[in-house]
């Protein structure tokens, strides 16, 4: 009887899972969120090292997926033209979703390039990262970010983690304004 009930329990929550993956649509992904946070790092050597069509090949998935420091990187791509066509809108819309993690440099930065824009600008940069947001946001991809001491240190960092045990639907990668 015992048996039948947790039988019965895992069947009522593998078709909740597929009830809620069809809610999101086909591309909405359980992911390895492990895999996920490798193939940031991979990216990020690559970044480091001027391998930019690599960099780009891993940090848009992680990117795409919530990580901000994938998003901040892919920032300065767009910024800078690194192995990208350069945009100001939306290397600033990745800038923006970015700074949810409440880094102060970052925010700093994006403040800084922000006031040297024109109305006109401000209003596609302000239009792009709501988008962004609602996309690639913390709450649209299940990650939390938060503040603290760094042990041993004085030190503030910010950590951002990727819910692992969530589903998040998953929005290609806009590499020219339409």
């Amino acid at each position: 009887m015992v048996m039948m009930a947790a039988i019965r329990g895992r069947c009522a929550l593998t078709l909740a899972c597929l009830a809620a993956a069809s809610a999101f649509g086909q591309d909405s992904k359980l992911e390895s969120v492990e895999r996920l946070y490798k193939q940031e790092s991979t990216g990020l050597r690559h970044y480091n090292s001027g391998n930019y069509e690599k960099a780009f090949e891993n940090l848009s998935v992680t990117a795409a997926r919530g990580f901000k420091e994938s998003q901040y990187i892919l920032a300065f791509m767009f910024l800078k033209g690194q192995h990208v066509e350069a945009s100001l809108v939306l290397g600033m819309g990745w800038l923006g979703v970015a700074i949810e993690s409440e880094e102060p440099e970052w925010i700093e930065l994006y403040d800084s390039i922000y006031q040297r824009t024109s109305p006109e600008q401000q209003q596609l940069i302000d239009a792009k990262v709501a988008e962004y947001l609602s996309q690639y946001g913390k709450v649209t991809q299940n990650v939390t970010c938060s503040r603290r001491q760094s042990a041993g240190t004085r030190r503030i960092e910010s950590r951002c983690i990727k819910d692992a045990e969530m589903l998040y639907p998953i929005y290609p990668i806009e590499l020219r304004l339409e």
